[in-house]
């Protein structure tokens, strides 16, 4: 038996070698494997991200052209509120003035 066991020794060490450098290899390329799944979750959640803020970028720039034009019409706005006041104010001075000339004009007839 124990030369039955001496000639096979070196089976078993060549078979338990081989099993543990298989057991090496395989941890390595598992963890190699590991790291290369999570740099592509990495690069997935990266392209989500960029174009979750690509949208929001966009939306901004039209919110801020909305606003913009948004100004612009409310200044046009403002330019006619004031032109149609200033004209109203011309037309009051014009009553007014009318107004005096037709004062006048009556006490002139009612002199005569």
């Amino acid at each position: 038996m124990k030369q039955l066991l001496l000639e096979n020794a070196g089976i078993v060490l060549s078979a338990l070698a081989t099993g543990f450098g298989g057991w090496i290899y395989g941890r390595k390329r598992a963890n190699a494997e590991a790291d290369t799944l999570q740099i592509e979750n990495y690069d997935k959640g990266l392209a989500y991200y960029q174009k979750l803020v690509d949208g929001l970028g966009n939306q901004l720039t039209k919110a801020i052209e909305e606003l913009r034009k948004s100004e612009a019409e409310k200044q046009e706005v403002i330019k006619k509120f004031s032109e149609a006041t200033e004209q109203i104010h011309q037309l009051e001075r014009k009553v007014e003035d009318l107004t005096k000339e037709l004062k006048k004009y009556k006490e002139l007839t009612e002199a005569r």
